[in-house]
């Protein structure tokens, strides 16, 4: 029998894809820099400001800001659950436990991060504060996270090495936008907003393709492990 907690997992993180999806179409524009583009801009607006309340235009950004607040619960529930889940499947071997272990420590702290994500930064006095922590340590949770799953992969007799592979270089892409976040936070200037924003797009995207990599080749993964 096909681990069904593992996939549902997967399946819902799956979800951020459309909920971002209609969250970007649906959003009343303006950037940091022009509050007078329309729509939403790839290099000129963050992941988050879909979720703001008030776009920069100065419209309420109905119905974006529920997509987005969709989109972020998605994650946070389904990673949590997919770490929880693939830490199961791992070998219970000394090494691969211990770093399983620790990996899906971080992947839950992670998810709690996502979801505190989803409370708009423009809600109320103070909301900026704590949707700035939780994104800056959800980044480095998952990051965390990527780094000791991988490893327990790596070190698993049986669980494939191709996906352990995967999360060690899409932590690449998250680890760069983690620095760029904290120079971007703590030496305002130091480098141009608009990296910031890419390394942003780069790291989401990179972490899409490693869990829809795991999507793709759930039903080998358990062939494999013998789960079916």
């Amino acid at each position: 029998m096909i681990n069904s907690g593992y996939q549902k997992g997967l399946l819902i993180q799956l979800l951020f894809i459309p909920l971002l999806g209609l969250a970007i179409l649906f959003f009343k524009g303006g950037t940091i820099n022009d509050p007078t583009t329309v729509g939403y801009s790839f290099y000129g607006n963050f992941i988050s400001e879909l979720g703001a309340v008030t776009a920069h235009n100065g419209e309420f950004n109905s119905p974006s800001i529920f997509f987005f607040i969709g989109a972020m619960l998605s994650v946070a529930v389904g990673c949590a659950l997919f770490f929880i889940e693939e830490k199961e499947l791992l070998d219970s071997t000394k090494n691969t436990f211990v770093f399983a272990k620790i990996g899906t420590f971080f992947g839950i702290l992670a998810a709690i991060c996502f979801g505190l994500v989803a409370i708009p930064f423009d809600a109320f006095e103070g909301s900026k504060m704590v949707h700035t922590y939780a994104a800056q340590y959800a980044f480095r949770c998952i990051l965390l996270a990527l780094i000791f799953n991988g490893i327990a992969i790596v070190f698993d007799p049986k669980f494939p090495t191709i996906f352990g592979v995967l999360n060690l270089l899409a932590s690449f892409a998250v680890a760069k936008h983690s620095v760029d976040m904290y120079l971007n936070d703590f030496y305002s200037g130091y480098i141009p907003l608009s990296d910031v924003i890419l390394s942003q797009k780069i790291a989401v995207m990179s972490l899409v393709v490693c869990f829809l990599a795991r999507i793709v080749g759930t039903k080998f993964i358990l062939e494999k492990l013998g789960k079916v």
